[in-house]
């Protein structure tokens, strides 16, 4: 079964512990780097909606809105991820008087 199989992939994926917000922005630019990355980012971007509002249908469904925001938080997320390379907290402190 398919299904079966992702999710024992999924539950053997190593932990985060220790994945900087640097290892985080390295790791997303070198899979949307590539032709297959650039597609699913694409993809994915699209799913967000980030281009049309989130209140949707006639009369609103606040129900469907609120999913909508959060389809396009997911997207903001990646795309804030892959976009903007954070910044390294300085190695030592140093003290100014």
């Amino acid at each position: 079964m398919i299904e079966v199989d992702l999710l024992a992939q999924l539950a053997a994926l190593p932990t985060a512990t220790g994945y900087t917000k640097q290892d985080r922005y390295r790791d997303f630019k070198t899979v949307f780097s590539t032709e297959e990355g650039k597609r699913v980012l694409r993809e994915v971007l699209g799913w967000g909606h980030l281009l049309q509002p989130a209140a949707y249908g006639k009369p609103i469904d606040p129900y469907l809105t609120h999913v909508r925001e959060g389809e396009a938080n997911i997207a903001r997320r990646l795309l804030v991820t892959v976009s903007i390379e954070p910044v390294e907290p300085p190695k030592t402190q140093t003290r100014t008087r």
